[in-house]
C-alpha cells in the first residue's frame, strides 16, 4: 500500500456540540496474522483529527517490538482496504496496572515521557458516550474522512 502524507478523519453527532478525546483506531490487514491496529490522536473539540503517515509507519513498527510472533507482513504488503472504528478503552482501562509494567515503544518514545502519561491520555477519552458502526475506505484514495456518530450516553453534570 502506499500512504498518502495523511489522513484527516472529521466526525459529527447530532446530539454533541463537543467531540473533544474521541480516538480512532483503523485496522489495517498485512501479512496472515493479526491485523495491526493505527490510532488516531484525540479528536479536537470539533470531531477532527489528523493522521501522518510518518505516525501510521511508527504505528506499525511499535506493533513489532509489542508482539514480534503476532504480526507480519510491511506497510508496502498491506492491503489497501482499511476499517475505521471508534477504539475501544475497556481492555486498556482493566488491565492498567499491568500495562504500566511495559516501557514506551520506539515511537512512542518520541511524543510521550512516560508509559503511565501514555495510558492515562488512552483511558481518559471520551469513546464510552458515542457508537460509531465503522466504515471502511481504501487508501491512498480516500484521504478525508467523514464519519457520523451517535449518543449513547448522556454527558456528565459537573
Amino acid at each position: 500500500m502506499t500512504l498518502p502524507p495523511q489522513i484527516e478523519l472529521r466526525a459529527r453527532c447530532a446530539e454533541a456540540d463537543d467531540l473533544f478525546g474521541l480516538i480512532f483506531r483503523m485496522q489495517i490487514s498485512a501479512g496472515y496474522k493479526n491485523p495491526y491496529g493505527i490510532l488516531f490522536p484525540k479528536t479536537d473539540s470539533a470531531g477532527h483529527t489528523r493522521l501522518t503517515a510518518e505516525d501510521i509507519k511508527g504505528q506499525f513498527t511499535d506493533h513489532w517490538e509489542e508482539a514480534l510472533m503476532d504480526y507480519n507482513g510491511s506497510i508496502e504488503d498491506a492491503n489497501e482496504l482499511v476499517t475505521i472504528r471508534l477504539w475501544d478503552p475497556a481492555l486498556l482501562r482493566e488491565g492498567y496496572d499491568e500495562l504500566l509494567a511495559w516501557s514506551l515503544f520506539t515511537h512512542q518514545r518520541a511524543r510521550w515521557q512516560s508509559r503511565r502519561e501514555y495510558l492515562d491520555y488512552m483511558a481518559s477519552c471520551r469513546n464510552d458516550e458515542f457508537r460509531f458502526d465503522g466504515i471502511s475506505v481504501r487508501l491512498p484514495e480516500t484521504t478525508l474522512l467523514y464519519v457520523s456518530l451517535r449518543r449513547v450516553v448522556a454527558p456528565q453534570a459537573v
